[in-house]
């Protein structure tokens, strides 16, 4: 063997061969077995290059993928295998260094034999030497795929560097370590790198060792289940030869065929990526699942198509619905400007009125007339921002607002919301839910509505927002986003027709009643709408027409001889007992100091009876019947109007200077305030002063200055309403609301006489008898 001699070479896939090493060789590859056949051409020896792959899977390893450093091995035997293949026995001389390697029909190259360096203190190399052998006796103790019969063939020699060689030689490391022991020529440099590597590979035996016994002793019946089924999922895939059985698979489907935004698909594939490598097993990994879960929920994109059909939209609402021409001509053109532009970026709409007149209902034939899904949103009582912007996700327990939510349950991106008892919502110290509403109802940035806890904007412009409320005591900025449909309550026929229609073959079929078992004739329903409610709506009248269908169904199922049964207004206080409200004028005669006045409630509108007396006293004015500030200051005004224009009445100072008036609203329990009440509470004074009688037929409401003149009032067709419903015959209305007549029902018009008056001369002149 001379330096710088060309040898045939064989390519090592993943084996790194020491000098001194036997060691068995398998040759398969083409170019492999014609090297093998090349050395033992060479006439007088059998030697070989052999050097280690760059790239272990490699099938044609190029010059550039060999390191440059192997060993030149003899050949002691050769045994030929089936296939063309062969099994070598070598022994690795000498270190080399390989040039100009190049590649035919086989691989050759050129070699430098490179020697070990020498050591000039030996005794410094023996002692790092036995230090080696020390540390890998430890190393053989801990690793069991190294045979101890190794530690008797070291005890037996002397030569550092064969000891060296075999050491490096049975590591279980990895092939770029070894090679970086084969390219170390100085001996006390290899055996201190040797030292390094086996106590790192001890130390990552060691803490191998220490989780598994960590894992053994924690793991329970769950996460045994959870380790196995992973295994098993682990073993299938490697089965199917893809990751289409993986957990992720689905998640990563949807997130690719949904119509994400650009954002949220970014966001979902670095959230699921996040996922794929952290412990399934930690809580932040349940966080990111349940994160992606909601997001892939959402109907990204998904549009019900609309049918909208104006006639058929007429039909429906006409069908649900009796009265309320002025609002279902409203919803009509509403629905009318939808189907011709697809899509309306106007104000919301927002029905006002009090409970029971149908307001809910409407939404839901609203949705039915425009073929979108349903989707309700109460916000009676919210009082967390949260509630509609959702939670962060870094707080525990998270998750999105309610408005997302029913997008997720309606699965589609333009359902019919019905944003339930918008009037009702509070704010504290968690933020204020209104003003959260104001980015949801605004058509100009609801297109880009962020939630809190999906952290990527969703468009929130194809959604069909309608608000419902009892008053209008809503927030400014809300207010300026709707579009108020006032629905006031409904007069006595249009109650019998609602009762006859709807609410009577309603509980009938709720309660299984079956056909003409029981009669509940008009004059029970009438009975039922002047003495057992008292409301705007239809919500009580319903419950008192089930109430009565109950206790009819008891009575027939508890006697079999009884199998029809007809209610009539004689037995029905058999059923529903004694007459709950009195029906009727406040008062059944003319009365002096007493005078009927009009309010306004969150149920509708009511007769109010204003009365006064007065006793001997300083000259004061005392209210009670827990009237508010507003009203208490239009007590106060009354009574100095009163007092500036008395001689007017005939009345002299001396007949009024020591007198008390004491002004009393009835039902004291229920909380009074507005300042319409103005000229009742001052024809009340000048009755009760002059001792004329107040016609007990006429009702008023309008508010006074200290002039005399008449304010006009809010309300007006609520408190007409309930003159309607007491047998009022004359209402005195101010002036400045006769241009609000327009809008009221020409059935409640029909049965009031209604004088607009300007002055307090005019309200004394038809309110007082002569």
């Amino acid at each position: 063997m001379q330096a710088s001699q060309t040898l045939p070479l064989l390519a090592l896939r993943d084996i790194v061969i020491f000098p001194g090493m036997i060691a068995p060789i398998f040759v398969g590859r083409e170019k492999s077995i014609l090297a093998l056949s090349a050395a033992q051409k060479v006439e007088g020896s059998q030697y070989i290059l052999l050097v280690t792959q760059i790239q272990q899977n490699a099938d044609d390893p190029k010059p550039e993928d060999l390191y440059k450093i192997g060993v030149i091995a003899k050949i002691i035997q050769t045994i030929k295998l089936p296939n063309n293949n062969a099994k070598i026995l070598v022994e690795a001389i000498n270190r080399v260094e390989l040039s100009k390697i190049s590649n035919h029909e086989w691989l050759t190259a050129n070699y430098t034999i490179m020697p070990d360096q020498e050591v000039d203190d030996l005794e410094e190399l023996n002692m790092v030497t036995l230090n080696v052998v020390n540390i890998f006796k430890e190393y053989v103790q801990q690793n069991k795929k190294i045979n101890p019969e190794i530690l008797n063939i070291i005890n037996e020699q002397k030569n550092p560097s064969y000891i060296l060689n075999i050491l490096s030689s049975h590591l279980t490391c990895a092939v770029e370590v070894k090679q970086t022991l084969l390219n170390e020529v100085n001996l006390l440099q290899r055996a201190n790198l040797l030292i390094q590597i086996i106590e790192a590979e001890m130390a990552q035996i060691n803490t191998e060792q220490a989780l598994q016994h960590r894992v053994k002793k924690q793991i329970e019946k769950t996460q045994r289940d959870y380790y196995l089924h992973e295994q098993m999922k682990a073993i299938q895939k490697e089965l199917d030869g893809g990751d289409e059985k993986s957990d992720f698979y689905d998640i990563e489907k949807k997130i690719k065929s949904l119509k994400m935004s650009q954002e949220a698909q970014t966001k979902a594939e670095a959230e699921l990526k996040k996922l794929k490598m952290m412990n399934q097993m930690s809580a932040e990994s349940s966080v990111i699942r349940n994160y992606l879960d909601t997001l892939v929920a959402l109907p990204w994109g998904k549009i019900d198509k609309d049918k909208i059909d104006i006639k058929k939209a007429e039909a429906i609402l006409n069908r649900d619905h009796f009265g309320l021409e002025k609002v279902k001509e409203r919803i009509i053109e509403y629905l009318a400007v939808l189907q011709r532009s697809k899509k309306i970026r106007g104000p919301i709409l927002c029905f006002i009125g009090p409970p029971g007149v149908g307001k809910t209902s409407l939404v839901k034939s609203i949705a039915e007339a425009v073929g979108r899904k349903y989707t309700k949103f109460a916000l009676g009582g919210v009082r967390d921002e949260a509630e509609i912007r959702g939670h962060r996700k870094t707080y525990l327990g998270s998750m999105p607002g309610k408005i997302i939510n029913s997008l997720k349950k309606a699965k589609t991106d333009n359902p019919v919301m019905l944003l339930d008892e918008i009037d009702k919502m509070a704010a504290d110290f968690r933020g204020d839910p209104a003003s959260a509403l104001l980015e949801v109802l605004d058509p100009e940035q609801n297109s880009t509505f962020v939630d809190h806890y999906l952290e990527v904007e969703y468009n929130l412009s194809n959604v069909m927002f309608i608000a419902t409320a009892n008053t209008y005591n809503l927030p400014r900025a809300l207010l300026d986003r709707m579009e108020i449909i006032n629905i006031s309550g409904y007069v006595e026929a249009e109650k019998m027709q609602i009762a006859k229609k709807y609410l009577v073959p309603k509980q009938f079929k709720m309660h299984g009643v079956k056909q003409n078992e029981i009669h509940i004739t008009d004059e029970v329903i009438l009975e039922l709408i002047r003495y057992y409610t008292k409301e705007s709506g239809v919500r009580s009248l319903e419950r008192e027409i089930g109430s009565l269908t109950r206790k009819g169904l008891k009575q027939i199922l508890s006697n079999k001889n009884i199998l029809e049964l007809t209610i009539t207004p004689d037995n029905l206080e058999e059923y529903l007992g004694v007459k709950k409200y009195r029906f009727g004028l406040a008062e059944a005669t003319d009365q002096i100091g007493a005078t009927t006045g009009l309010a306004y409630t969150e149920v509708g509108g009511d007769l109010l009876t204003i009365e006064a007396v007065s006793f001997p006293g300083k000259g004061d004015i005392k209210t009670t019947g827990k009237l508010g500030d507003v009203m208490k200051e239009s007590a106060a005004a009354a009574y100095s109007c009163f007092r500036t224009c008395a001689d007017s009445f005939g009345l002299k100072y001396e007949d009024y200077k020591d007198l008390d008036i004491h002004i009393h609203v009835p039902e004291g329990a229920i909380p009074k305030d507005g300042p319409s009440a103005g000229i009742a509470i001052f024809t009340t004074i000048v009755s009760l002063m002059t001792r004329r009688p107040v016609k007990y037929t006429v009702a008023m409401t309008g508010e006074i200055t200290l002039s005399g003149k008449v304010l006009p009032i809010g309300g007006l067709k609520e408190k007409l309403l309930a003159a309607s419903r007491g047998g009022i015959k004359t209402v005195l209305i101010p002036q400045d609301n006769v241009k609000d007549l327009k809008d009221i029902p020409a059935n409640i018009k029909d049965n009031l006489e209604i004088l607009p008056v300007a002055t307090i001369n005019q309200v004394l002149e038809f309110a007082l008898a002569k």
